[in-house]
């Protein structure tokens, strides 16, 4: 489920981020074919390098939060925060709520 929720969040983003500067939206069937198996699905090359760039950063924000809520976790398991607005204030001081707030959302 995780992947697939993954998977659905990059298409959603690379469709965003390609409208952005393209008037030609890129086919959501052929994104998601070449998204499981490069080989496959008819992207243009400039489709092929600018997937490739936005599916990696979509990686790396996933492994991220992962790594985060995997911290939260711990931390609250071994009573060292008491919940996780504890938690955030540790680690975000300044306020950030961006990644609190999508998970109450979602």
């Amino acid at each position: 489920m995780t992947v697939a929720k993954r998977t659905r969040d990059t298409v959603l983003y690379i469709q965003s981020e390609w409208s952005k500067s393209h008037a030609e939206p890129i086919d959501p069937g052929q994104l998601h074919l070449f998204l499981c198996d490069e080989r496959s699905g008819k992207l243009t090359e400039d489709q092929k390098v600018f997937v490739r760039s936005l599916r990696d950063e979509m990686r790396s924000v996933y492994g991220a939060v992962v790594c985060r809520l995997m911290l939260c976790e711990e931390m609250l398991r071994r009573n060292m925060v008491a919940d996780a607005d504890a938690y955030r204030s540790v680690f975000y001081p300044e306020g950030n709520n961006a990644l609190w707030q999508l998970h109450r959302a979602g």
